[in-house]
């Protein structure tokens, strides 16, 4: 039994160490840079900035005018974006006790508001 075990072990380390990481794992035909290269068009950056260039169009008259939604010094206080409506509830919380120590609470006036926050209109859009 021991024999076995021992022909066993032995052979398996035999075959182990006949294996090397070259045969095991297949060697690419090109490396990281060649792939980059192939997928970005072959000559980086400047053929990167090519492409932008093409994609970039300059304005036309007909294009829409939003020179009056930018900012100068004499319009820098001015909301160029409107506030929408956000309807207010009011309520009146009548005077009252506390609940454990019996403290008096003055009546009071208390808001909610419909929506959970203010929305602001895109220019031109009220």
């Amino acid at each position: 039994m021991l024999k076995q075990l021992t022909l066993t072990a032995l052979a398996a380390v035999t075959l182990a160490g006949c294996a090397s990481k070259d045969s095991m794992l297949p060697k690419p035909d090109q490396d990281m840079g060649q792939v980059y290269d192939q997928a970005m068009g072959s000559t980086g950056v400047g053929k990167l900035m090519d492409e932008r260039s093409t994609l970039r169009r300059t304005l036309n008259e007909s294009d829409t005018d939003y020179s009056a939604f930018v900012r100068t010094e004499a319009t820098q206080l001015e909301s160029k974006f409107q506030l929408l409506d956000n309807p207010t509830l009011y309520m009146f919380v009548a005077p009252h006790l506390a609940t454990r120590d019996g403290v008096p609470v003055p009546g009071y006036l208390t808001e909610f508001k419909f929506y959970t926050r203010d929305h602001y209109a895109l220019p031109g859009e009220q």
